[in-house]
């Protein structure tokens, strides 16, 4: 199992905020959680297969991809961490809260990362976080299943290239 914590301030030390009565727990092997997760489902093997690989599989895929991405990141030494906070959003006015996926730090600045199964051009949380602790941020990461791009900071990348973080 991989342990993901989450920090009550999002500071370089990150350890130093943990929350260790927040967590979210990701399988080591994602492969066997589709397995697990579907073990009960009347599918044949080349079904299931089928239906994994053409996004027809009637689970909840962002939480697929963000269990291979802390498996990647946890297989490359990093430690797991997010961050849930409130924010009252200038044009609503109305306070809500937001969920940053996995927080890295870089050269002493923090690397937020936001895991995309669909609608990676919205990403809210995302940026309600970087517009909350700017100078904080260095670069950001959104992990989704299109091709490599880049945005001024932001880093749009594979997921198969959660490994190169």
């Amino acid at each position: 199992m991989n342990v993901c914590y989450n920090v009550s301030d999002p500071e370089v030390s990150l350890e130093l905020f943990r929350d260790e009565t927040a967590i979210k727990m990701f399988m080591g092997d994602t492969g066997l959680l589709v397995t697990q997760i579907t073990a009960s489902n009347a599918q044949t093997d080349n079904g299931l297969y089928k239906a994994l690989v053409t996004g027809r599989l009637g689970v909840n895929e962002g939480m697929l991809m963000e269990n291979a991405v802390a498996q990647a990141l946890a297989a490359n030494g990093h430690a797991l961490y997010f961050h849930e906070y409130d924010y009252t959003p200038p044009e609503t006015g109305k306070p809500r809260s937001y969920e940053v996926d996995f927080l890295l730090v870089r050269s002493k600045r923090l690397c937020p990362i936001e895991v995309k199964s669909s609608g990676y051009k919205s990403h809210k949380s995302f940026d309600y976080f970087t517009q909350r602790y700017d100078i904080k941020v260095n670069e950001r990461f959104i992990l989704y299943s299109k091709n490599f791009a880049r945005e001024g900071n932001l880093t749009f990348l594979p997921l198969y290239m959660a490994m190169c973080l």
